[in-house]
């Protein structure tokens, strides 16, 4: 899978530095959006309605509902075929307050010390049981998702000013900034402050023991989704949390421009 990669560097010039830019490379699932206006129950999507169990209350703040921003259908992620912990099947949500017309929405967005602030649910049972809930007005598009295994390089420092500037020209082009890098796994793209070493100070665990369990980024085409100014939202969980199925305890952080 790094024949591409091996590919650009060769066509960037940074032969000379290939070693450490290999050594550097992971492997993550790519999270691809495609609207779609009606999507079987409990299938993997972003945006819309989520498919709940009738014994899971509609998350909310304060009493005011979180907005909908995906389902994963874990056995579809899986088929994806990367080695993970998260568990054979079930449904994994998220949420997040992001309504700016309610009183509360500056005290919450962006303030990963507000917990309530946003949800990761887990659901092991049947998926015949889910039922669609609607509980919010301008919920974010429906999208149908879909995941790829792709390999990517993260943001890092070369000190040569040219090597540099041919580095971000590679980037670019192996990951094209189309604000839809949505991501599971692998490396966050940090928009300021390194995500995993700012989600450290929430979490009781070193940055080098968590995973990134969902990277969300600003995407108006597919999903009229904004997160600040043109920023990223991340969610991360300490690795012993996913092996013991304690996706309450997640951390989600916010970073923009």
């Amino acid at each position: 899978m790094t024949k591409h990669i091996e590919e650009l560097i060769d066509k960037y010039q940074l032969n000379h530095i290939k070693d450490e830019l290999l050594a550097t490379a992971f492997e993550c699932i790519k999270v691809v959006p495609k609207q779609e206006e009606i999507l079987p129950i409990g299938c993997s999507k972003m945006g819309g309605s989520p498919d709940l169990p009738a014994e899971l209350a509609y998350p909310a703040y304060k009493g005011r509902p979180l907005h909908f921003v995906a389902q994963f259908n874990l056995a579809e992620i899986q088929a994806v075929d990367i080695k993970n912990d998260l568990p054979e099947n079930g449904m994994l949500y998220f949420f997040y307050f992001a309504d700016d017309e309610q009183e509360d929405f500056y005290e919450v967005y962006g303030n990963a010390n507000i917990k309530e602030g946003w949800r990761v649910l887990y659901y092991e049972g049947a998926i015949e049981d889910l039922q669609n809930t609607n509980q919010m007005k301008g919920q974010f598009s429906q999208c149908r998702i879909t995941f790829e295994k792709v390999q990517k390089l993260p943001e890092l420092f070369i000190e040569n000013e040219d090597d540099s500037d041919r580095f971000l020209q590679l980037l670019e082009e192996l990951i094209p900034d189309h604000y839809d890098n949505h991501q599971i796994f692998g490396t966050p793209f940090s928009v300021q402050t390194e995500v995993f070493e700012e989600a450290q100070e929430y979490m009781n665990v070193h940055h080098s023991e968590m995973t990134l369990l969902f990277q969300v980024d600003s995407d108006e085409q597919h999903l009229n989704m904004m997160w600040g100014d043109m920023g990223m939202l991340y969610f991360c969980i300490a690795n012993e949390d996913i092996k013991q199925r304690r996706f309450e305890n997640a951390c989600c952080i916010l970073q923009s421009l």
